[in-house]
């Protein structure tokens, strides 16, 4: 009786140790990943009626709080701009997670474009 108590007490002091390792060997892996927004975030981008729609996607296990800064120019039928408008927009990444972003140009009553970007996660 007495050995087999020593053996669950031996099989649970092993999975303890096991559970650890893998805490640790996990652990590990995580330092190893590059934790920068430069490294980890990527966009693609699609047009929709009047607007372009950006999806962000996260490749890391850690989230941003994000940001993407554009300008949406409105122009008349010969292309001249006829207003400018900077606009921001935040979004979150979760880790490993996506987000899509519209931007819209639907204040633009003929020609628009949207230009200027630039994006800031941290």
């Amino acid at each position: 009786m007495a050995s087999q108590a020593w053996a669950r007490r031996g099989a649970r002091v092993l999975s303890f140790f096991a559970v650890s390792a893998l805490a640790s060997i996990s652990a590990g892996a995580e330092k190893d990943e590059p934790a920068t927004a430069d490294a980890c975030v990527s966009f693609q981008q699609e047009t929709i009626d009047k607007a372009l729609v950006v999806e962000a996607a996260n490749d890391c296990q850690k989230g941003f709080a994000c940001r993407l800064d554009y300008t949406v120019r409105c122009t008349d039928l010969d292309g001249k701009q006829t207003s400018k408008l900077d606009k921001r927009a935040p979004f979150g990444l979760s880790p490993k997670g996506k987000a899509k972003v519209t931007l819209s140009a639907g204040s633009c009553l003929q020609g628009w474009r949207i230009d200027d970007f630039s994006w800031t996660c941290g």
